[in-house]
């Protein structure tokens, strides 16, 4: 399935301290482009409920009783396709030196998850080099 915003999380189960709420169901956050900017509010809602129900259809018999939309038009990038292949991966010619942030390339976009991926991509590749028959270990057993 597809939709049309970048990302959305359930708040009361991803921060439930801070969002959840007995008795008052789930507390959606939805990250649509700047191409949603020329439609109203409510039809941005609207749009939103329709892709939830489509990708998750339980939610169907669910009702949306309050809404908030806020338009910021800096806040997100959009990637076109075949832009990926552009992006540096974590290993770079340089000896020992690698590149982690969200701009590099892992599964996610241009985020704190891409960053967090990012950066254990890097730290796996750390290991492996330390691992490997002339990592730090092979070294250290050598002398």
């Amino acid at each position: 399935a597809d939709a049309e915003f970048s990302c959305f999380a359930d708040l009361a189960l991803t921060s439930p301290t801070e969002y959840y709420k007995e008795g008052e169901g789930s507390l959606i956050q939805a990250v649509f482009d700047e191409r949603a900017f020329d439609r109203s509010n409510d039809q941005i809602v609207q749009d939103c409920i329709d892709q939830l129900n489509k990708l998750f259809p339980s939610s169907r018999k669910l009702k949306c009783t309050w809404s908030s939309v806020v338009k910021l038009g800096q806040s997100l990038y959009r990637e076109k396709p075949g832009q990926d292949k552009l992006r540096p991966r974590q290993a770079t010619p340089v000896e020992n030196f690698f590149l982690a942030g969200s701009y590099t390339y892992q599964d996610y976009l241009d985020s704190m998850e891409g960053a967090t991926r990012s950066g254990l991509m890097v730290a796996d590749e750390i290991v492996a080099r330390a691992d490997g028959p002339n990592g730090l270990k092979a070294k250290a057993e050598a002398a």
